[in-house]
């Protein structure tokens, strides 16, 4: 009747994002690659904003499936952003560019992800002597985003880097249902 686990009193801070999934169909082409990572970038600058905490470094992944008898191929890429930030065009600009450096061409990947560390409080933000971004506009901005999708639902508006149609999205086919969660999952029992 001891409790081995000590409570906490205030959560302790975060000290990375990290946003990765496997693909529901492999992907071969810098495009969809662009189009996943993009996606990702958003959901991690999403939850940053949700933390009220801003990156200062971010590092992407990309990798094959070993378990196939195909080319294999991993590597990651990692950019200290100059001024840390929550705000999703600039983490997506950053995200693009680290991947087009470790792209390669004629492997078809199985899963890529995007970790965002350097955390601090977007309220102690130093910005830097040479900054040319509008800090304010782009707070603006992400924050009517963010109204936008919680009113709306969940990706009623994104950026159009991440794609429309999607193909390589992960599938769901063996999920357990979600009855607590879910109103349109919830058993229906007729008489």
């Amino acid at each position: 009747g001891i409790s081995c686990l000590p409570l906490e009193m205030v959560r302790p801070a975060k000290k990375a994002i990290t946003v990765s999934r496997s693909f529901g169909k492999l992907v071969g082409t810098l495009e969809g690659m662009c189009e996943a990572v993009a996606l990702y970038a958003a959901r991690a600058a999403e939850k940053l904003r949700r933390e009220r905490l801003a990156a200062g470094a971010l590092m992407i992944f990309i990798l094959t499936n070993r378990f196939r008898d195909e080319p294999q191929y991993s590597n990651s890429a990692t950019i200290e952003l100059p001024v840390p930030t929550d705000s999703t065009d600039e983490i997506t600009a950053y995200a693009l560019r680290c991947l087009r450096g470790i792209y390669r061409k004629g492997f078809r990947f199985y899963k890529t992800g995007i970790i965002l560390s350097g955390l601090v409080p977007a309220s102690q933000v130093q910005t830097g002597l040479f900054d040319t971004v509008d800090r304010d506009r782009a707070k603006r901005l992400m924050r009517a985003l963010d109204d936008v999708n919680f009113r709306m639902g969940a990706g009623a508006l994104a950026f159009a880097a991440s794609g429309l149609e999607r193909p390589w999205k992960t599938r769901f086919n063996r999920r357990s249902p979600r009855y607590t969660t879910r109103w349109d999952e919830l058993r229906v029992v007729e008489t």
